[in-house]
């Protein structure tokens, strides 16, 4: 009778006050669970960042569901901490690398700013406030992160659910442009916005047809060490499906970046295991059914654009020649930038399109596509080695943590494929920072804090083991 009395309260709540009646009892079951298993909360942290939520459940201002779930996890681990007495994040690299960061940015946007009447002018005042609190942000889910996700089964929880988000975001896409639409008629493309009839409320993080790309290929690596670790063969089929239909999305997105990042993560799947016959066949029936779709469902100017990779090839069309101007013109104004900023700091994070539009004479405020690039115009050089320094933590603790669990009697043994998935994700990733501004995308803190946890959850088996002799 209380499950019917409840059920009828949320229906008349709806019918007649609309979603915004549906709040209280949202948000009170998402408390009992974030405070009964963080974990799960960690989860809904994580979608927050991928997903598109309704309008009624976003909020607004500073009262976004983002925000209310950062200070409840802010509560919870302040409990921990005076529960268990142990500081022990403080001491890890990669978070003292991440307030560095902070502080950097903080700095240079405190001394090094754009002229503030300059910017008031073009409306753009609220471009460093926005940009810094969205990178707390990751760093609040970094930190949150480590401390919450503590087991081998939380571990695959959060990777699965990430690989799915990717996975929808990429076949979103695909489905997008099958029905006639895409950015510019022809390019895969999603977002908050711009989904396709029946779609509304799912992935918002692919912003646009390279970004997509690139959560497709990420999607590739982990689907394929997933299907690797399991033993039914239906499961294995439908796995290789979802992997052609994710590299089906790299063409329609039209994407060159996301073909060479492609390339570099079948090369990289295949130097890691090898290729024994069956991996062979699977490859080449997989490559056989992807250039059937291909040839039938992506459209010849995408097959045009993807396929004319700038410095690749003898003949280079206007389009190609045009990418490759305009980004050696941004370079160039980078460089004037940084040569005009203090030795040691930037312009503040997100001042970058102010500070390009009014020191470029063309008054463009064009993207760097460079995640480094930008670190450095935008927090100086000890940012920019600063990010470095972490992308290289973060490698090696999963290149530590894979040494371990890829022995077969390892304890933590069934961890091996989602620390591989994660190894060569982080290389892909690294490679789109050359091309692409990346630093403040969830998918980087979410690899960190992977790095984190399995290598702790690593060092404790091996210290009980070396104990127990």
């Amino acid at each position: 009778m209380a499950l019917l009395a409840l059920a009828l309260f949320i229906g008349v709540s709806s019918a007649s006050f609309g979603g915004r009646a549906l709040l209280p009892v949202f948000g009170a079951v998402a408390l009992v669970i974030i405070v009964a298993r963080p974990e799960y909360g960690i989860a809904i942290f994580l979608s927050t960042f991928l997903m598109a939520y309704p309008k009624w459940l976003q909020g607004s201002g500073y009262l976004t569901i983002n925000n209310v779930l950062g200070g409840v996890f802010a509560v919870l681990l302040t409990y921990k901490v005076y529960r268990e007495q142990d500081w022990w994040f403080i001491r890890v690299p990669e978070i003292q690398l991440l307030a560095l960061i902070v502080a950097m940015f903080y700095l240079s946007e405190t001394f090094n700013a754009p002229d503030a009447l300059e910017v008031s002018l073009l409306g753009a005042g609220f471009y460093f406030a926005e940009g810094l609190r969205i990178f707390v942000n990751r760093v609040a889910f970094t930190l949150f992160f480590i401390n919450f996700i503590r087991t081998p089964s939380h571990v695959r929880m959060i990777f699965l659910l990430a690989l799915g988000f990717m996975m929808i975001t990429a076949l979103t896409g695909v489905q997008t442009v099958l029905l006639g639409g895409g950015l510019r008629g022809y390019r895969a493309f999603t977002g908050a916005e711009e989904l396709v009839a029946g779609q509304a409320g799912l992935i918002r993080a692919a912003g646009n047809p390279n970004r997509l790309a690139m959560f497709a290929v990420i999607a590739i690596s982990g689907l394929w060490f997933l299907i690797q670790s399991l033993r039914v063969p239906f499961a294995r089929l439908i796995g290789v499906v979802a992997i052609v239909l994710l590299s089906l999305a790299v063409f329609l997105a039209a994407s060159r970046s996301g073909l060479i990042g492609l390339a570099l993560c079948g090369f990289l799947i295949v130097a890691d295991s090898g290729l024994s016959v069956r991996k062979l066949a699977t490859i080449v029936l997989g490559g056989l059914l992807l250039g059937v779709l291909v040839v039938q469902f992506v459209p010849e100017r995408s097959l045009e654009r993807i396929t004319n990779i700038p410095v690749v090839g003898s003949e280079v069309s206007d389009e190609g020649e045009a990418s490759i101007e305009r980004r050696s013109y941004a370079w160039e104004i980078a460089y004037s930038l940084w040569k005009e900023n203090p030795p040691l700091l930037g312009v503040g994070m997100g001042n970058w399109s102010v500070a390009r539009f009014l020191n470029d004479p063309a008054r463009s405020a064009g993207a760097p596509h460079n995640s480094h690039l930008l670190a450095l115009i935008e927090g100086g050089p000890i940012v920019m080695i600063a990010f470095m320094l972490l992308l290289w933590r973060t490698y090696r603790n999963l290149r530590v943590s894979e040494h371990y669990v890829t022995m077969p009697h390892f304890p933590l043994a069934e961890l091996a494929w989602v620390v591989k998935a994660a190894r060569i994700s982080l290389i892909v990733f690294i490679f789109f920072t050359l091309v692409a501004d990346l630093y403040n995308l969830v998918l980087l803190y979410m690899l960190v804090g992977f790095g984190i946890v399995i290598r702790r959850q690593v060092e404790a088996v091996v210290q009980r083991e070396s104990l127990s002799y």
